[in-house]
């Protein structure tokens, strides 16, 4: 479902809710999977792909260099993707490269396959300045080089073949997006890499086991050290995986039954996912239970009337895999107004991560803005509904638990951010019992 820019949400608030969500897959997961996929010289088959905004817009701009794509008649999140025959030369371009951060993923495959790659700068979200410049030194390092204008990312690489060279990087930072780049670009280079200081969160460990079965050999899988010995030959490949549960979602679905004092099971939850996130849930004295066995998170009631069961405020500070999730942060903040106390939330990664703030006190928070890495919120706040807007993905996240919880409707704005990273999320509450509605 392509969502008009214009279109919002109105959700009335004060409903329980009730039921099981079950959790499909990460978007953080499925598009460098879907990128790594453009490197093959063969066919790939990747399940469990969320129906998202921006998984639909990668496929897009995939099929715009040749790369045949196929859904599974019989589960839409099942693809198959044939990329023996891609075109273009290396070009790559397209409006979704312009709203979506995600595609400089393409980087690594692309250069891979054509010995040049050149893209424009890719867009997305507004939180601060993420610099370009660790990718690039990457691909520096593995013989290549580096032609930036103002407007577009190109690059080439040297050697006679015009294939990657082996080599030894060390990240200057745990970035994401950079250790994707170049475990792609390190699986499809002649020779032996070292990849250190990597990032490991659940979805760069998913891309190595995809990177594996099409042939790479990769040591040290959840560490920040890696080994990568690159294909050997890289024709008519076969390649598959299983996209990993979205644990953003796990934790977003069990804030919801937490902050509406509901009963809900969240299932396909990879627990290990969430180890930070269910300790400090534990410390504000929500109730819940979960089975590590059966991968389920329910959320239980608490007496409101007994002063024991009150929610508590705890500190938290966000950090790279396996600390606390920045992309967790915003919802979190939602059950913190909600607490007994003052809490403080350190977020060193993102400048621009508290504008969300902004639109929670139009609905009643008492937040204070210390600089633009350290925030104080003060609970318990009741909600009044209001107009508010989403700054991105998950602040739009948590203006829906926010307003899930307010007396009276609250209407959200900018929710095309939402749909980039929540599947059916309307529906699903909806049919949890919450009243929402998506209007023009």
């Amino acid at each position: 479902m392509q969502v008009p820019l214009k279109e919002r949400f109105y959700i009335k608030g004060g409903n329980q809710l009730s039921g099981e969500i079950e959790i499909p897959g990460s978007k953080n997961a499925a598009l460098p999977i879907l990128a790594a996929t453009l490197a093959v010289n063969g066919i790939s088959k990747v399940t469990n792909i969320p129906d998202l905004s921006d998984t639909r817009g990668f496929m897009e701009i995939m099929k715009s260099i040749g790369a045949k794509i196929k859904q599974d008649p019989d589960n839409k999140r099942n693809f198959t993707i044939d990329a023996r025959n891609l075109t273009g030369g290396g070009d790559v371009s397209g409006s979704y490269i312009g709203k979506m951060r995600s595609s400089i993923m393409f980087l690594a495959p692309v250069l891979a396959r054509f010995g040049r790659v050149c893209i424009p700068f890719p867009g997305g979200c507004v939180l601060g300045k993420r610099s370009v410049d660790i990718h690039l030194n990457v691909f520096t390092a593995l013989g290549a080089t580096i032609i930036e204008s103002e407007t577009h990312i190109e690059i080439e690489l040297k050697n006679s073949d015009k294939t990657y060279i082996g080599n030894t990087f060390v990240m200057p930072e745990l970035s994401v997006t950079a250790t994707e780049n170049a475990l792609i670009a390190m699986a499809f280079a002649k020779g032996n890499s070292n990849l250190r200081l990597a990032a490991s969160e659940p979805h760069v460990q998913n891309l190595c086991k995809f990177l594996q079965s099409a042939g790479a050999n990769i040591s040290g899988i959840g560490s920040h050290a890696l080994q990568i010995s690159g294909i050997e030959k890289n024709e008519n490949i076969s390649a598959e995986i299983k996209v990993t549960s979205d644990y953003l979602q796990v934790g977003t679905y069990v804030l919801a039954g937490i902050l509406t004092n509901s009963e809900i099971t969240v299932k396909n939850a990879e627990i290990s996912h969430l180890d930070s996130f269910i300790e400090r849930l534990k410390q504000t004295g929500a109730k819940f239970e979960v089975n590590e066995k059966n991968k389920t998170i329910t959320t239980l009631k608490r007496d409101l009337n007994n002063p024991n069961e009150k929610l508590t405020a705890v500190d938290i500070q966000t950090g790279v895999f396996p600390k606390f999730a920045t992309d967790l942060h915003p919802q979190f903040a939602v059950l913190l107004t909600q607490c007994e106390g003052l809490s403080k939330i350190q977020e060193p990664l993102f400048e621009r991560k508290f504008a969300y703030l902004l639109e929670l006190e139009k609905m009643g928070a008492d937040v204070e803005i210390q600089n633009p890495h350290v925030f104080k919120i003060n609970g318990p706040t009741p909600f009044i509904g209001t107009t508010v807007a989403s700054q991105d993905i998950r602040a739009g996240a948590a203006m829906i638990l926010a307003a899930l919880i307010t007396d009276g409707e609250t209407e959200i704005t900018n929710i095309h951010y939402i749909h980039r990273g929540y599947e059916d999320i309307e529906e699903n509450l909806t049919k949890l019992g919450a009243e929402i509605r998506t209007v023009s």
